[in-house]
């Protein structure tokens, strides 16, 4: 039960740290009014994609995605997880050049990038290094501390609602959903990572749905915080819209003067965690998939992180590390597809005999 707890707040950490920076940009861009439509269907989307994960998951109870396509050739899996680990390498990248360009202007102004960003390397590189069990306690941790920071950015923000801002609406038909920008919001998602843990603790939807839940009720408020504060047309100009309505607030009464500090703060554990289980997913697939060359999962994780600091270091500026990360994320909203179908219809298939396993 303590293993499906700590993978229930990995699930919520990933998602805090892919959504606080673009997704309100996002889902801006996607309507005027009506915000909630964006999120609620999102979140509905997400809910049936995760159904279908974990049912195909379940077909094959002691295996993890990386043994499921395994079973049904190397090539296969070749095929589907090499596509989907360098799309992780890019996330990786930018996911830790865009958290770094945040931190730094929120109190590290005379820092130089490259060391918040070695900082960040090595931190989530030896987290990586150390496994899953790692990962999972130090999850509990970063999610004890994180969430009560998360609901005091949210409460104290209250005194700065203008409700005029902000109008109930609904948009019929949805036609935010024909936009190629909701799909790049698919790629928020942090539930591919389940199929990674099957193996180590079983998941039902049922635990993993309160989980689900919680991360929509949390985007909603990264969505509308701005919306209440500034209104559409002025946060829409923004380029970090949550960030400037936490810095909006005054809370000169406490220790910190700024509130944008607990947000730095909680910035990166975020960070940190989520891109060790990145880093951890891509040593897993590399060392199963190719396990032939005889080369320990460790080594990948090192290779494949230090291509992805210097490819973070390459990035000029920060309007092109937002560019290349949502095209990023539109690849891994691939991904969130094309996964957990494939992974669905094997199990399918192979409970009614028509594939056999590869020997």
């Amino acid at each position: 039960m303590t293993q499906r707890i700590q993978i229930g707040a990995v699930f919520v950490i990933i998602h805090l740290s892919f959504g606080y920076l673009i997704y309100p940009d996002l889902v801006y861009t996607l309507t005027k009014t009506a915000h909630w439509e964006v999120v609620i269907c999102l979140g509905c989307l997400q809910l049936i994609l995760l159904w279908i994960y974990i049912k195909g998951l379940n077909y094959f109870p002691e295996s993890d995605v990386i043994d499921i396509y395994l079973t049904k050739g190397r090539w296969v899996a070749i095929i589907f997880l090499t596509p989907f680990v360098l799309n992780l390498l890019s996330i990786v990248a930018f996911n830790m050049r865009m958290h770094t360009e945040v931190i730094i202007s929120i109190f590290l102004p005379r820092t130089p990038y490259w060391s918040i960003l070695l900082l960040l390397f090595f931190i989530s590189v030896y987290a990586a290094i150390k496994g899953l069990g790692t990962i999972l306690r130090s999850s509990a941790f970063i999610f004890l501390f994180v969430i009560p920071i998360v609901v005091f950015n949210i409460f104290s923000s209250v005194v700065n609602f203008d409700l005029h801002n902000v109008t109930p609406g609904w948009n019929s038909p949805a036609k935010f959903m024909l936009d190629k920008k909701f799909f790049y919001l698919l790629g928020f998602s942090s539930f591919l990572f389940l199929g990674f843990t099957s193996s180590y603790s079983k998941v039902t939807f049922r635990q993993i749905f309160l989980a689900s839940v919680s991360t929509t009720l949390i985007f909603l408020s990264v969505v509308y915080i701005p919306l209440f504060i500034f209104g559409q047309e002025t946060a829409v100009t923004l380029s970090d819209p949550f960030v400037e309505a936490m810095d909006s607030v005054d809370i000169s009464w406490f220790s910190f003067n700024r509130q944008t500090m607990f947000f730095g703060i909680s910035l990166v554990g975020l960070v940190i965690l989520a891109n060790s289980v990145m880093l951890w997913m891509i040593g897993q697939v590399m060392g199963k998939t190719f396990k032939y060359l005889r080369v320990k999962s460790t080594y990948w994780i090192i290779t494949f992180s230090v291509i992805s600091f210097i490819l973070a270091l390459l990035v000029p500026n920060r309007s092109l590390v937002e560019k290349y990360f949502l095209w990023s994320l539109g690849a891994q909203s691939y991904s969130m597809i094309i996964i957990p179908l494939t992974i669905f219809i094997i199990g399918i298939l192979s409970k009614r005999g028509v594939l056999e396993n590869e020997k």
